[in-house]
């Protein structure tokens, strides 16, 4: 984590903007360096300053958070994003995380969660809590059992435990001691097994499992 993290905040709530700024500020490592009430005014900000960090609503009016978050992954795949809103719906977690957010808490969370998610995301993970997890575990994956009787080695777990926290193949190889052909392997094994298309399928197989 850099020495300052620099931060932009989106939500269309002044009473939740004047909370979370309150946190933010109260942190010496982190600078919160604009503030938008929904994602067309963000986008302008982006024009101007590069944050390391969003900290995103997901119902906004005008340009709402998964189509902001879309329109910042079409030219920013670099750019953090942490999602936090009151939507408990596994639907919209899901499509959060296919627009490329790097983690989603929920807006009840306390400051010790939110603290936590930007610390994990600053360091290059994923973030998803408990609280999270159980709105996905109990989704349309539990109704789909396809994928109860899928059996992973501890080196296949260990290897998809990384790629959800978005670790690199050179961090994993390096973690692990192993070759980055074997990482390849097991990584279409993983795919194979549980049927994933690609990379957000074996994190959101990953998070269903409680490996994140």
């Amino acid at each position: 984590m850099p020495e300052i993290y620099r931060i932009l905040v989106v939500d269309d709530h002044k009473m939740f903007l004047e909370g979370i700024t309150s946190i933010l500020n109260q942190e010496e490592h982190l600078e919160i360096i604009g503030i938008a009430y929904n994602g067309k005014q963000a986008l302008n900000i982006l024009k101007e300053q590069t944050p390391d960090l969003i900290i995103t609503d997901i119902e906004m009016p005008g340009l709402n958070g998964i189509s902001f978050v879309k329109a910042v992954r079409s030219f920013d795949t670099t750019i953090k994003i942490l999602a936090i809103s009151s939507h408990q719906s596994s639907a919209t977690i899901h499509q959060s995380i296919k627009a490329g957010v790097n983690g989603y808490i929920l807006k009840n969370s306390g400051k010790v969660t939110l603290l936590k998610a930007i610390a994990e995301i600053c360091s290059g993970h994923r973030f998803f809590p408990q609280s999270v997890q159980a709105i996905l575990n109990n989704s349309i994956f539990k109704k789909d059992n396809s994928n109860q009787n899928i059996i992973l080695s501890n080196r296949e777990k260990e290897i998809l435990k990384l790629i959800a926290r978005e670790y690199s193949t050179q961090e994993i190889a390096d973690t692990l001691c192993i070759s980055k052909n074997t990482i390849e392997t097991h990584r279409k094994n993983l795919m194979r097994k549980t049927e994933a298309k690609n990379m957000i399928g074996l994190v959101k197989y990953a998070i269903k499992t409680d490996l994140i």
